[in-house]
């Protein structure tokens, strides 16, 4: 992120009345990495305009950017983002050329630190403020938000068109471009970010080589001997591929007896265990449930497990997570990628704002709605359940006491 440097640097040369203006990302903003600007930023005062682009792209390229200009003292920020679908660099050109100085929403330099920035136009800014009133955040319902699997050597370990029987799993091994058969019981279920659809029964036709047992809902590494013993045509299968395991990561896995072991640990204790799932990268909602715990999962989804105390079901959450409020939250808070894609990283979703009191009976009836939505994606994925979302968003609302007009802001946003 070079770009910050630049400002630092260019923010240090201008005198008092000078003016720093670039066309650079805006994730800055709302990113881990650019807390430091930040905070060189809100204690001199020296943002003074950003013009966002959103999701258009000013150049061929996957980063998102704006105009920002910087200067010293400043008391406000003035932010506008674009909302028009622009197609080329003209029309935006001729919009940039229309804009004026009410156009702005107006941020007092005082009231931004050091932390994220939640930078917006003032109806939507409002919205936000009052959800923010809500005293607990997402972080506070779910005990575990975790990141699948990192093997470190992904075509070694993951089998793909796989067929199974009681005993043996077959499947395509990329690593050595060929069709294997090891035993099932060193293998779990592998769900990637493409399998995972909003509301959708969850399946997969990939294995993952789960060389660890569990002991104590711990994981633990097989030793070699328990493998070959146990597992001898996936030790052998192992073994074929044991000198690439062993150069792993410039020969950080070159151990005797452990070179079959994955590159983290992430991923290897949560996954069998009841839970919501999701895409890391996503256009709106895409949450699904794996209700008995069976999945596994690559670095591209994330699994979510509540927190015991919790009284809500699943049901309940998956319905606020797949919500248009939760959606319009994500929109306005998160980072937007190519294609108007947005990552669903724990720092993004976790401060959402969630009420002290969830009333029993919108409880009650989200849970029955989205009941209803499983099964009927469980009888074929294809099926229209915009009626039941539709009243599930309803209620959300209602929990959030959002007013019409609020209400209309927020599905009209959604739906630019």
């Amino acid at each position: 992120m070079l770009y910050v440097f630049f400002v630092e640097k260019s923010l240090s040369l201008i005198n008092e009345s000078g003016i720093v203006n670039f066309i650079m990302p805006v994730k800055w903003t709302n990113a881990s990495f650019g807390k430091g600007l930040r905070s060189v930023l809100t204690k001199e005062k020296f943002t003074d305009k950003i013009i966002n682009f959103g999701s258009y792209q000013v150049f061929d390229a996957s980063t998102y950017t704006g105009l920002q200009w910087f200067k010293k003292d400043s008391e406000t920020l003035q932010y506008l983002e674009l909302e028009e679908g622009f197609k080329t660099n003209e029309q935006l050109g001729r919009y940039l050329n229309s804009v004026i100085n009410s156009d702005f929403h107006k941020i007092q330099n005082s009231t931004l630190t050091c932390e994220t920035w939640t930078l917006s136009n003032s109806q939507v800014m409002s919205i936000l403020e009052k959800l923010n009133r809500q005293p607990r955040r997402l972080r506070d319902v779910f005990d575990k938000i975790f990141q699948g699997l990192a093997t470190s050597k992904d075509d070694v370990y993951f089998l793909y068109d796989c067929q199974s029987d009681e005993n043996y799993v077959t499947g395509f091994s990329k690593q050595i471009d060929e069709i294997v058969t090891i035993e099932k019981g060193l293998t779990k279920p592998l769900l990637k970010g493409e399998d995972v659809h909003r509301y959708e029964t969850v399946k997969t036709d990939r294995v993952v080589i789960f060389p660890y047992k569990t002991d104590n809902n711990e994981a633990k590494l097989y030793s070699e001997e328990e493998i070959s013993k146990k597992f001898p045509l996936g030790y052998s299968y192992l073994k074929r591929n044991e000198d690439v395991l062993r150069g792993r990561e410039k020969g950080r896995f070159n151990l005797d007896g452990e070179w079959f072991q994955y590159g983290r640990k992430q991923g290897i204790n949560s996954a069998e265990k009841e839970k919501l799932i999701a895409p890391e990268i996503s256009k709106g909602g895409n949450f699904s449930y794996d209700f008995k715990g069976e999945f596994y999962s690559t670095t591209k989804i994330y699994g979510y497990i509540k927190k015991e105390a919790i009284k809500e079901k699943y049901e309940f959450w998956l319905g606020l997570l797949n919500s248009q409020l939760f959606w319009f939250f994500m929109q306005n808070t998160g980072y937007v990628l190519r294609g108007g894609y947005y990552t669903f990283k724990t720092n993004y979703i976790q401060p959402f704002p969630i009420p002290e009191n969830i009333s029993t009976e919108i409880q009650q009836e989200v849970e029955i709605l989205v009941y209803e939505i499983l099964k009927m994606k469980q009888n074929n994925p294809n099926n229209k359940t915009l009626m039941q979302e539709k009243e599930i968003d309803n209620l959300i609302y209602t929990l959030y006491e959002l007013t019409t007009q609020e209400i209309s802001i927020i599905d009209n946003f959604n739906h630019l």
